[in-house]
């Protein structure tokens, strides 16, 4: 396989990718995924975007994307194993859905669920296939 492998990139950060670049996206989505991120309209140099993809293109995104908060899709750049684990022992911690969220490179909905299905009372009967 000669082309230089492409990484899929889910939702907006498609779009992100074709205006500031493929390298800066994963930047993104590594730093942000599974979280909101502001867009202000005249982004500062210190803001948090400005801190990830560079001023310049903090205002690119801007002018693509609007000002306001976005959704950042969470990427799938360090593999599945032991996530689940890892959610369950970040948890146990007492860390937040966020900081479990960038920690372990996952929506923070799908921290949310795992520590609902934790919460709730198992059934005897089936054993846990995961866990």
């Amino acid at each position: 396989m000669s082309a230089a492998f492409k990484p899929y990139l889910p939702g907006v950060l498609a779009l992100i990718a074709e205006e500031i670049g493929v390298d800066l996206a994963i930047r993104l989505a590594k730093q942000c995924g599974g979280r909101e991120i502001y867009i202000a309209k005249d982004p500062a140099p210190d803001c948090s975007l400005a801190k990830i993809v560079g001023l310049a293109n903090a205002q690119k995104l801007y002018r693509l994307l609007g000002s306001g908060k976005m959704l950042v899709p969470a990427g799938n750049f360090c593999g599945q194993t032991g996530r689940r684990q890892r959610i369950a022992m970040l948890l146990d911690q007492g860390l937040s859905h966020s900081a479990i969220a960038k920690e372990v490179d996952v929506h923070i909905r799908t921290v949310e669920r795992m520590s609902a299905e934790l919460r709730r009372p198992k059934d005897k009967r089936q054993p846990d296939l995961f866990l």
